[in-house]
Order: structure tokens, then sequence, then C-alpha cells
């Protein structure tokens, strides 16, 4: 901002990127990304994501957790959440 406090402008990837140094050890990072739109796809890109040095998209089904085998075990009524299978 300027030498009053006022900020001229302020982006959603300002206050993501605010958010992460702020509550870095709460485990709120995913949920924001998921909520943003920003956790799958390549419009928003982080070292390492999908796996690669310089990261890449992913598929939206990661989006979801998969359910645990033992769960779907347990309960037949169940059915794994898609890409998962």
């Amino acid at each position: 901002g300027n030498n009053s406090g006022n900020l001229a402008n302020i982006s959603l990837d300002d206050i993501l990127n605010e958010r992460v140094k702020e509550l870095y050890w709460e485990g709120f990072r995913r949920s924001d990304l998921i909520r943003y739109g920003k956790f799958t796809g390549d419009n928003y890109l982080w070292p390492f994501k999908g796996g690669v040095l310089s990261g890449q998209g992913v598929a939206a089904y990661r989006n979801l957790f998969p359910i645990p085998a033992s769960d779907i075990i347990a309960n037949s009524n169940l059915v794994q959440n898609p890409g998962y299978n």
C-alpha cells in the first residue's frame, strides 16, 4: 500500500498468498485452492504439482479423496469416488 496504509488494489492471488503464510500450520491450503478452483488444472502451478519439478495440471477428480478400501469393504453400499476405481 501507500504511506497511509491504503491498498490501491488487491487480487484473489494476493489473499491466497497471504493465507498460505499466516495459516501455514493450520492445514487450510488444499481446501482454499479447491474452493477457488486452483488445485486442479494448469491455471495455477507450483513446483512438483502433478509430480514434476516445473509443475503440471492434475485431473479434476483429485478434488475429492478416495474412499478407503476398508470403508468400502465394511459397507457394500459405498461406491468409490470417480477416478479412483
